[in-house]
């Protein structure tokens, strides 16, 4: 119950904390707009850095100056290259580069009042998104949509969808208490909720055909598995009186299921406030059992790596004791990447300019990795 009541209460502060910076923005871009200085309109856009497996960089991409453009999730292409679910406005569309970084095309979607949180490649071309509005729909390369699927409420999908590719073909999509599975005509095969205190945050594919999902409840976090029906095979819980999230879930080359995730607190001393923030690997075995646990050092934006470590991304804060979604102005992003005993094997400092927040990293083909997020500035 305390972790519920302070999960509600980062929650209350979250959502304070946005309307405040939407009204200083508003007004901020009033005075300007009005100013002396003459109108200033606000942009927003994304970016994507590309690093190889030594953390060297080999391009960075940036699309700024539209004022309504923003992107949500990125994966790598079939070919090599990339796509980026992202909106103008309430227009979803989805950006496409090349293995170089370069743009190659720019699909806006028939559907209004939306945006992509997360996508697929789909067989044959074009691409499965999933949308805050709780549709997936399948594209071709020219937008056009081929099915819709509705997979519930708001209420059951939580803050952010997640989809995934079923290896027996078909799609996976998880959000908060609710889970579903399509097959490639968007067909809903099956559905499955969780309990209502539980939010699935991630979820992928296990080599028994099922899938293994898992999130933040009101005891701390929680990872289940589920078997190609859909029903629960086994579930976990790791309890913690503090701030709970989980970052990542992966299947390890050595056959376990690798779960890191994260306990925070908030330390206050008059006005001054910092976050201190724990992150730990659990490993379980595939009948979920637990086989070890250790402390390892991380960030919200983290990847699995093939050779059984991670690499993360985040700034420098100083009120946060991990990498940050953002830093002071001038601070430069850093990416590092584990072995597979949590060792540092490298950690690289870029500079890719001001107001750049990032949202996530992927490993690509080639071994390296690509880190991606966005910018908004006036």
């Amino acid at each position: 119950m305390l972790n519920q009541d302070h999960q509600r209460i980062r929650n209350t502060a979250t959502v304070i904390i946005i309307v405040l910076f939407i009204l200083t923005i508003l007004f901020t871009a009033g005075c300007v707009n009005n100013g002396q200085y003459g109108k200033r309109d606000i942009t927003a856009g994304f970016w994507i850095l590309k690093v190889d497996a030594d953390g060297n960089r080999q391009w960075t991409t940036i699309i700024d100056g539209d004022p309504k453009i923003t992107g949500a999730a990125i994966i790598q292409t079939r070919d090599g290259g990339y796509a980026v679910a992202g909106t103008e406005g309430l227009i979803p569309r989805i950006f496409t580069f090349d293995a170089g970084g370069d743009a190659v095309s720019d699909i806006t979607t028939d559907t209004n009042q939306e945006w992509g949180e997360s996508l697929v490649e789909a067989p044959g071309g074009g691409y499965v998104v999933a949308g805050h509005s709780g549709v997936l729909t399948r594209m071709d390369v020219g937008g056009n949509a081929l099915w819709n699927t509705s997979i519930g409420d708001e209420s059951e999908r939580g803050e952010r969808l997640v989809l995934v590719r079923a290896p027996d073909g078909g799609y996976a999509v998880v959000g908060g208490n609710h889970s579903v599975r399509l097959d490639e005509n968007g067909m809903i095969l099956w559905e499955t909720a969780f309990a209502p205190d539980k939010n699935a945050r991630t979820i992928i594919a296990a080599p028994t055909g099922g899938f293994v999902t898992g999130g933040t409840c009101s005891e701390g976090a929680w990872v289940t598995m589920l078997d190609a029906e859909g029903d629960r095979v086994w579930n976990r819980t790791f309890p913690s009186e503090f701030l709970t999230r989980l970052y990542t879930v992966r299947l390890s080359p050595a056959g376990t299921y690798d779960i890191i995730y994260a306990t925070e607190q908030v330390i206050t001393r008059g006005p001054e406030y910092s976050f201190v923030t724990e992150t730990t690997e659990v490993s379980l075995s595939a009948k979920g059992e637990l086989i070890a646990e250790r402390p390892v050092q991380a960030s919200p934006f983290i990847v699995a790596t093939e050779d059984g470590g991670y690499a993360y991304a985040g700034y420098s804060n100083p009120k946060y004791n991990q990498l940050h979604e953002s830093g002071h102005r001038g601070t430069p992003l850093q990416v590092v990447r584990l072995d597979n005993d949590g060792e540092v094997t490298w950690d690289q400092s870029f500079n890719i300019g001001n107001d750049r927040y990032v949202t996530s990293i992927i490993q690509t083909a080639d071994g390296g990795f690509a880190i991606f997020g966005n910018s908004i500035y006036f």
